[in-house]
């Protein structure tokens, strides 16, 4: 089994550490960086930009029997960090973190609009603008219920046709309502029958991860 782990980095936003040295696995890590994936200035933000690799890793390096994707503030740290991590995809989709402090979409949005209303100057940076109504009018759907969250920055997956067809209904999400990408991770994933494993710890304190992003990063 070819396992492709990758992440981005554009802008040399984070500290990148290149994982720890895996074994028992078949496997190529991948870093996306302003030098072969170009920043599109006039098109979309960096961070904009790095979901593309997050959500197409498949396309843009084809021909893997899983990919697993971190977020560059991630770093896979002990050796058998990929095995532990791709195992459960023998009998599911893909691998997903619960997301470590709340439990919905609504949740998560509530969370969002209350911490904005009260100034914080971070999220505002970052999240002034986005379409928060429309992300949550998007995932209203009859059969869906909004009962549970993902964290968007580790998870990993096999290329079968569903999985795709929700990373690329994820992306348009994610580029039409709000770049806060695991608001509609929960319901892309519904909609596409996506057959999920939620691993059951903090990702920011998880046994086969380390958090690498300096102080003053959020």
């Amino acid at each position: 089994m070819r396992i492709l782990a990758h992440t981005a980095n554009l802008g040399g936003f984070d500290l990148i550490l290149p994982p720890e040295a895996q074994v028992g696995v078949d496997m190529r890590w991948r870093l996306f960086a302003d030098a072969d994936f170009p920043p599109r200035p006039h098109a979309m933000t960096r961070r904009l930009q790095a979901k593309i690799p997050k959500m197409f890793g498949w396309d843009l390096e084809p021909g893997y029997d899983v990919y697993l994707w971190h977020d560059a503030s991630l770093r896979l740290s002990k050796p058998d960090s990929v095995a532990w991590l791709t195992a459960p995809l023998a009998n599911h989709d893909m691998v997903v973190f619960k997301h470590p402090w709340r439990t919905s979409i609504r949740e998560e949005a509530d969370y969002l609009r209350t911490k904005m209303s009260n100034g914080s100057r971070y999220l505002h940076s970052r999240y002034d603008g986005e379409d928060l109504d429309g992300q949550l009018r998007a995932v209203q759907d009859e059969g869906y219920v909004d009962d549970h969250l993902y964290a968007g920055g580790c998870f990993a997956y096999r290329p079968t046709t569903w999985v795709k067809s929700a990373l690329k209904e994820w992306w348009i999400h994610t580029s039409r309502f709000h770049c806060i990408d695991q608001l509609a991770l929960p319901y892309v994933l519904h909609q596409y029958a996506v057959h999920v494993t939620v691993i059951d710890e903090d990702i920011y304190h998880a046994s086969h991860l380390a958090w690498t992003r300096a102080k003053g990063h959020g």
